[in-house]
């Protein structure tokens, strides 16, 4: 696993604002813990509390992706 530095930085922190998903005008998430991760130049992501989240509206797919900073993501149901 590579390992982020000046080059490539990575950092999370808590957003600090309240996070409302909203899919098909439905709320899926609502939450007021989320976390911002910045990496590089990428455009911010939001990392949603599964508790904050409606989980029944989710499914798993065998979709899996790989960062060479952040290594694979755990296999959690």
């Amino acid at each position: 696993m590579k390992i982020p530095g000046p080059d490539h930085p990575i950092t999370v922190a808590p957003n600090g604002r309240r996070v409302r998903v909203v899919f098909n005008g439905r709320i899926v998430a609502d939450t007021v813990r989320a976390l911002t991760l910045r990496e590089a130049n990428y455009p911010p992501v939001q990392y949603v509390p599964r508790e904050d989240a409606d989980m029944a509206l989710f499914s798993r797919t065998a979709h899996m992706t790989h960062c060479p900073y952040k290594g694979m993501p755990p296999i959690s149901a």
